[in-house]
Protein backbone atom coordinates (compact mmCIF):
# COMPACT_ATOMS: atom_id res chain seq x y z
CA UNK A 1 0.00 0.00 0.00
CA UNK A 2 1.16 3.62 -1.10
CA UNK A 3 1.28 4.45 2.89
CA UNK A 4 3.67 1.78 3.70
CA UNK A 5 6.16 3.22 1.61
CA UNK A 6 9.88 4.08 2.88
CA UNK A 7 10.85 7.23 0.84
CA UNK A 8 13.91 6.91 1.61
CA UNK A 9 14.25 3.12 0.98
CA UNK A 10 12.54 3.28 -2.32
CA UNK A 11 15.20 5.54 -3.25
CA UNK A 12 18.20 3.88 -2.33
CA UNK A 13 16.63 0.40 -4.22
CA UNK A 14 16.40 2.81 -6.90
CA UNK A 15 19.85 3.69 -6.75
CA UNK A 16 21.11 0.33 -6.89
CA UNK A 17 18.69 -0.39 -10.08
CA UNK A 18 20.58 1.63 -11.98
CA UNK A 19 23.98 -0.87 -11.86
CA UNK A 20 23.77 -3.07 -14.59
CA UNK A 21 25.81 -6.03 -16.47
CA UNK A 22 26.42 -3.21 -19.18
CA UNK A 23 27.09 -0.75 -16.63
CA UNK A 24 28.54 -2.45 -13.30
CA UNK A 25 30.01 1.14 -12.29
CA UNK A 26 28.46 4.45 -12.33
CA UNK A 27 29.77 7.97 -11.74
CA UNK A 28 28.15 10.30 -9.25
CA UNK A 29 27.25 12.26 -12.50
CA UNK A 30 25.96 8.83 -13.77
CA UNK A 31 23.95 8.01 -11.18
CA UNK A 32 22.30 11.35 -11.05
CA UNK A 33 21.09 11.28 -15.14
CA UNK A 34 19.86 7.32 -14.35
CA UNK A 35 17.70 8.38 -11.36
CA UNK A 36 16.74 11.67 -11.79
CA UNK A 37 18.22 12.31 -7.71
CA UNK A 38 20.22 15.27 -6.85
CA UNK A 39 23.75 14.93 -6.47
CA UNK A 40 23.67 15.77 -2.65
CA UNK A 41 20.98 12.98 -2.15
CA UNK A 42 22.88 10.08 -4.18
CA UNK A 43 26.03 10.96 -1.88
CA UNK A 44 23.36 10.64 1.78
CA UNK A 45 22.10 7.30 0.50
CA UNK A 46 25.36 5.92 -1.16
CA UNK A 47 27.21 6.78 2.18
CA UNK A 48 24.59 4.60 3.70
CA UNK A 49 24.48 1.56 1.24
CA UNK A 50 27.93 1.46 1.23
CA UNK A 51 28.14 1.19 5.41
CA UNK A 52 26.17 -1.58 4.35
CA UNK A 53 28.34 -3.49 1.70
CA UNK A 54 25.14 -2.67 -0.70
CA UNK A 55 28.04 -0.04 -2.43
CA UNK A 56 31.54 0.20 -2.98
CA UNK A 57 33.34 3.36 -3.65
CA UNK A 58 36.08 2.73 -6.01
CA UNK A 59 39.63 4.69 -5.81
CA UNK A 60 38.64 6.85 -9.26
CA UNK A 61 34.96 7.89 -6.76
CA UNK A 62 33.31 5.72 -9.68
CA UNK A 63 30.63 3.45 -7.37
CA UNK A 64 29.98 -0.25 -7.98
CA UNK A 65 27.94 -3.01 -6.25
CA UNK A 66 29.32 -4.23 -3.46
CA UNK A 67 29.45 -7.95 -1.66
CA UNK A 68 25.90 -7.71 0.33
CA UNK A 69 23.68 -8.48 -2.44
CA UNK A 70 26.08 -11.32 -3.40
CA UNK A 71 25.31 -12.92 0.02
CA UNK A 72 21.50 -12.37 0.14
CA UNK A 73 22.04 -13.45 -3.25
CA UNK A 74 22.82 -17.09 -2.39
CA UNK A 75 20.43 -16.95 0.55
CA UNK A 76 17.87 -16.20 -1.83
CA UNK A 77 19.17 -19.02 -4.11
CA UNK A 78 19.87 -21.55 -1.31
CA UNK A 79 16.74 -20.95 0.06
CA UNK A 80 14.14 -20.95 -3.00
CA UNK A 81 14.11 -24.35 -3.13
CA UNK A 82 13.96 -25.01 -6.48
CA UNK A 83 17.64 -25.20 -8.18
CA UNK A 84 18.19 -29.09 -7.89
CA UNK A 85 14.42 -29.02 -9.16
CA UNK A 86 14.86 -26.95 -12.62
CA UNK A 87 18.56 -27.37 -13.03
CA UNK A 88 18.07 -31.45 -14.16
CA UNK A 89 15.10 -30.48 -16.28
CA UNK A 90 17.05 -27.55 -17.99
CA UNK A 91 20.09 -29.91 -19.04
CA UNK A 92 17.49 -32.44 -20.21
CA UNK A 93 16.14 -29.66 -22.76
CA UNK A 94 19.14 -28.36 -23.49
CA UNK A 95 20.08 -32.13 -24.56
CA UNK A 96 16.94 -33.45 -26.26
CA UNK A 97 17.16 -29.83 -28.20
CA UNK A 98 20.59 -28.76 -28.51
CA UNK A 99 20.11 -25.32 -27.57
CA UNK A 100 20.19 -23.27 -24.72
CA UNK A 101 17.73 -23.78 -21.79
CA UNK A 102 17.28 -20.78 -18.71
CA UNK A 103 15.05 -20.27 -15.82
CA UNK A 104 14.25 -16.40 -15.27
CA UNK A 105 12.92 -14.74 -12.67
CA UNK A 106 11.42 -10.87 -12.51
CA UNK A 107 13.73 -8.79 -10.41
CA UNK A 108 12.35 -5.05 -10.24
CA UNK A 109 12.37 -3.79 -13.82
CA UNK A 110 14.82 -6.34 -15.41
CA UNK A 111 14.82 -10.46 -15.43
CA UNK A 112 17.68 -12.24 -13.78
CA UNK A 113 19.02 -15.76 -15.32
CA UNK A 114 18.99 -17.70 -12.21
CA UNK A 115 19.84 -21.28 -13.56
CA UNK A 116 20.80 -22.10 -17.12
CA UNK A 117 21.96 -24.93 -19.38
CA UNK A 118 24.23 -23.44 -22.37
CA UNK A 119 23.85 -25.51 -25.76
CA UNK A 120 27.18 -28.08 -26.17
CA UNK A 121 27.61 -26.02 -29.67
CA UNK A 122 29.84 -24.05 -31.22
CA UNK A 123 27.11 -21.16 -32.17
CA UNK A 124 24.82 -20.79 -29.47
CA UNK A 125 23.07 -18.33 -27.12
CA UNK A 126 25.63 -18.19 -24.47
CA UNK A 127 24.72 -16.42 -20.97
CA UNK A 128 25.74 -17.21 -17.24
CA UNK A 129 23.69 -17.21 -14.46
CA UNK A 130 23.21 -14.01 -12.72
CA UNK A 131 23.34 -12.08 -15.81
CA UNK A 132 20.25 -9.19 -15.59
CA UNK A 133 18.27 -8.41 -19.29
CA UNK A 134 15.07 -6.39 -20.00
CA UNK A 135 11.86 -7.24 -19.64
CA UNK A 136 10.29 -5.70 -22.42
CA UNK A 137 12.45 -7.43 -24.88
CA UNK A 138 12.63 -11.39 -25.38
CA UNK A 139 10.34 -14.22 -24.62
CA UNK A 140 11.32 -14.84 -20.84
CA UNK A 141 10.92 -10.99 -20.11
CA UNK A 142 7.55 -10.68 -22.14
CA UNK A 143 6.30 -14.13 -20.25
CA UNK A 144 6.81 -12.67 -16.87
CA UNK A 145 5.27 -9.45 -17.68
CA UNK A 146 2.34 -11.31 -18.86
CA UNK A 147 1.82 -13.37 -16.10
CA UNK A 148 2.77 -10.19 -13.58
CA UNK A 149 -0.44 -8.85 -14.98
CA UNK A 150 0.49 -6.31 -17.20
CA UNK A 151 -2.11 -5.26 -19.79
CA UNK A 152 -2.29 -4.63 -23.07
CA UNK A 153 -3.25 -6.83 -26.33
CA UNK A 154 -0.08 -7.82 -26.91
CA UNK A 155 0.41 -9.96 -23.30
CA UNK A 156 -3.48 -10.86 -23.19
CA UNK A 157 -2.70 -12.83 -26.31
CA UNK A 158 0.66 -14.41 -24.48
CA UNK A 159 -1.60 -15.42 -21.74
CA UNK A 160 -4.36 -16.56 -23.60
CA UNK A 161 -1.51 -18.75 -25.80
CA UNK A 162 0.09 -19.85 -22.57
CA UNK A 163 3.60 -18.50 -24.77
CA UNK A 164 5.70 -16.73 -26.15
CA UNK A 165 8.26 -16.68 -28.71
CA UNK A 166 10.68 -13.74 -30.12
CA UNK A 167 12.70 -13.58 -32.90
CA UNK A 168 15.18 -10.90 -32.82
CA UNK A 169 13.96 -8.76 -30.17
CA UNK A 170 16.73 -8.39 -28.13
CA UNK A 171 19.39 -9.26 -30.40
CA UNK A 172 18.86 -9.42 -33.69
CA UNK A 173 20.47 -12.84 -34.45
CA UNK A 174 18.64 -15.06 -31.33
CA UNK A 175 15.07 -16.20 -30.90
CA UNK A 176 13.21 -17.50 -27.66
CA UNK A 177 10.59 -19.51 -26.76
CA UNK A 178 9.37 -18.87 -22.92
CA UNK A 179 6.62 -20.13 -21.30
CA UNK A 180 5.34 -19.23 -17.21
CA UNK A 181 6.18 -21.44 -14.21
CA UNK A 182 3.37 -21.32 -12.06
CA UNK A 183 2.24 -22.59 -8.99
CA UNK A 184 -0.94 -25.19 -7.78
CA UNK A 185 -2.24 -21.09 -6.98
CA UNK A 186 -1.02 -19.61 -10.00
CA UNK A 187 1.38 -17.72 -8.59
CA UNK A 188 4.54 -16.99 -11.05
CA UNK A 189 7.52 -18.55 -9.67
CA UNK A 190 9.48 -17.46 -13.39
CA UNK A 191 10.03 -18.26 -16.81
CA UNK A 192 11.60 -21.20 -18.35
CA UNK A 193 12.67 -20.80 -21.55
CA UNK A 194 14.82 -22.42 -24.41
CA UNK A 195 16.80 -19.95 -27.11
CA UNK A 196 19.45 -20.20 -29.69
CA UNK A 197 20.14 -18.91 -33.57
CA UNK A 198 16.97 -17.30 -34.71
CA UNK A 199 17.66 -19.09 -38.13
CA UNK A 200 17.14 -22.23 -36.07
CA UNK A 201 13.36 -21.06 -34.71
CA UNK A 202 11.62 -21.78 -37.32
CA UNK A 203 7.63 -21.86 -36.94
CA UNK A 204 7.67 -25.66 -36.52
CA UNK A 205 10.45 -25.54 -34.21
CA UNK A 206 8.97 -22.71 -32.14
CA UNK A 207 5.34 -25.26 -31.50
CA UNK A 208 7.68 -28.29 -30.68
CA UNK A 209 9.71 -26.23 -28.43
CA UNK A 210 6.55 -24.65 -26.88
CA UNK A 211 4.75 -27.77 -26.20
CA UNK A 212 7.87 -29.45 -24.74
CA UNK A 213 8.24 -26.10 -22.11
CA UNK A 214 4.28 -26.42 -21.61
CA UNK A 215 4.81 -30.12 -20.31
CA UNK A 216 7.84 -29.57 -18.61
CA UNK A 217 6.33 -26.63 -16.90
CA UNK A 218 3.41 -28.74 -15.78
CA UNK A 219 5.83 -31.33 -14.30
CA UNK A 220 7.91 -28.83 -12.37
CA UNK A 221 4.28 -27.16 -10.98
CA UNK A 222 3.61 -30.65 -10.19
CA UNK A 223 6.82 -31.46 -8.19
CA UNK A 224 7.20 -27.90 -6.48
CA UNK A 225 3.62 -28.40 -4.79
CA UNK A 226 4.66 -31.71 -3.30
CA UNK A 227 7.66 -30.50 -2.13
CA UNK A 228 5.93 -27.46 -0.32
CA UNK A 229 3.28 -30.13 1.27
CA UNK A 230 5.93 -32.40 2.79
Amino acid sequence: MANDRVEAVERALELLNCFSNEHPTLSLKQLAEQSGFYKSTILRLAASLERFGYLHRQADGNYRIGATPLRLGEIYRKNLNIGDIIQPVLAELRDRFNESAAFYIRTGNTRTCLYRANARRAIRHQLEEGHQLPLEQGAAGRVLLAWSGAEGETYQQIRSRGWYASLGERDPEVAAVAVPLLSAEKHLHGALSVSGPISRFESSRQQELAAALLTVAAGLSTTLMSRSSC
